[in-house]
């Protein structure tokens, strides 16, 4: 039968029992038995058990459609209550947090889910990453007063609770795109060739102008939820170029083509090609944003986050870039023991910028000063640039001191790649991690 009036398992013990009241009920009411004493007993019970048989009958009657929807759902031996199910989704909360800083930070387990973050070791980037993975799972961007609230991952998983999940428009945006072409002049140009601290300060401004105009702010007047201002900061910089800086020519035409992508809002990457007639060289850029914390120092930098607008030109990438993953991956290794260090003492008016923090576009030109005092002068007139990757870590005060270190040398005469490292002496804060090629370049007879 389909009508939900079969009788099913639930049913038949419980109609037996009420059979069995009504059946007791009349023969302890009606017995004329020789035993006196319970003759008596059975008529004064005998009325009350028909009773109850009957009673039971009506309220199966009356409530039958509970028994068909038993039935729909199957024997449960253990029905599923409101409390546990609220507990089951906090679980399943919990879980997708574990698993997501998890993968951010292999040494996380579940028993370090009331352990604040400050105290898990995890690094910003990776913070960011979980920040916009989180988001992602609530499908909408968390409200900046709840992250204020959120010391441990436990207090992340709570917060998720609260999130309505929001539907948003699968539609991608036109990508943030520039272009700028320029003749190779004086400006543009060391030792007769292309000029790499030329080449870092216009890719660096091709980067913040691209997101500026995708934010609709000048650079002045960004800031986060808080009305605090934030400071776009490079985190890594990678340059490859198909011959050696030093053999572009006086008068050359460049042409370069940057793009930008983002992951959430503190994660924004740019890659550029400079085309010439010469060769071409590849650039990738990765940033984030930073503000000041309560000292005001450059070593109090800790990260923020912009508000992005509706109509952000930014796409927006679903997982976190490789070339993301490589920063983590380089700030986690130990460094080899230094071949050569020394000392250097930061030039403001060459090396701090406009908002007073070291420049991006110091870094390698320090690197390049303090390598030449260990290779020799022809280290740094001989040779040009072909291949650079700086990992930006830290920044520094203007009157603090750094201490340059050279961890690996190899190479000849004609092609060298060393790896070394920035550090501040004051504390002796990692700053940067460097990469570089140079090769000798191939010039036209003048």
């Amino acid at each position: 039968m389909t009508d939900g009036k079969d009788l099913n398992s639930p049913q038949i013990p419980y109609w037996l029992v009420c059979l069995g009241l009504v059946v007791i009920g009349i023969g302890a009411t009606i017995w004329g038995g020789p035993w006196e004493p319970i003759r008596d007993i059975a008529k004064v019970l005998g009325p009350g058990i028909f009773t109850a048989g009957i009673l039971g009958s009506l309220v199966a009657l009356f409530f039958q459609r509970e028994f068909v929807r038993d039935r729909g759902h199957g024997p449960s031996p253990n029905p599923p209550q409101p409390a546990a199910s609220a507990a089951l989704l906090s679980h399943d909360r919990a879980a997708h947090v574990a698993a997501m800083i998890s993968r951010e930070f292999p040494a996380f387990t579940s028993s370090d889910m009331n352990t604040p973050f400050a105290r898990l070791g995890i690094d910003s980037i990776s913070m960011l990453t979980i920040r916009t993975q989180a988001e992602t799972l609530a499908s909408g961007d968390l409200d900046p007063d709840l992250w204020e609230d959120i010391a441990t991952p436990a207090d992340l998983a709570r917060a998720l609770g609260h999130v309505s999940p929001q539907l948003r428009s699968v539609d991608v945006p036109p990508s943030a795109i520039e272009r700028r072409s320029y003749l190779l002049n004086m400006p543009q140009m060391a030792i007769g060739g292309l000029s790499e601290s030329w080449l870092f300060k216009e890719l660096g401004d091709i980067h913040w102008n691209v997101l500026a105009k995708a934010l609709g702010q000048p650079t002045r007047l960004i800031s986060d939820s808080a009305g605090d201002r934030i400071y776009a900061t490079f985190t890594r910089i990678q340059l490859r170029s198909s011959c050696a800086l030093g053999s572009y020519k006086e008068n050359e035409r460049i042409d370069i083509d940057a793009g930008m992508s983002r992951h959430g809002a503190g994660l924004y990457f740019s890659e550029a090609m400079a085309n010439g007639a010469t060769g071409s060289v590849q650039a990738r850029l990765m940033s984030s944003f930073s503000k000041f914390g309560a000292t005001g120092s450059n070593t109090s930098l800790f990260k923020g986050l912009p508000e992005l607008p509706p109509d952000c030109g930014i796409p927006a990438l679903p997982d976190v870039p490789e070339f993301a993953r490589d920063y983590q991956g380089r700030r986690a290794e130990t460094l080899a023991p230094p071949i050569f260090e020394c000392e250097y003492e930061i030039m403001p008016s060459h090396d701090i910028n406009g908002v007073g923090l070291l420049y991006f576009a110091a870094y390698p030109m320090i690197d390049d000063i303090c390598a030449a005092r260990h290779a020799g002068r022809g280290y740094a007139t001989g040779l040009s640039t072909r291949c650079r990757d700086i990992f930006y870590f830290g920044n520094s005060d203007a009157d603090d001191k750094l201490i340059y270190r050279l961890h690996r040398r190899a190479g000849d005469d004609d092609s060298v790649e060393i790896e070394s490292s920035i550090s501040r002496k004051s504390d002796g804060g990692l700053m940067a991690r460097i990469f570089t090629q140079k090769v000798r370049p191939v010039r036209e007879a003048a």
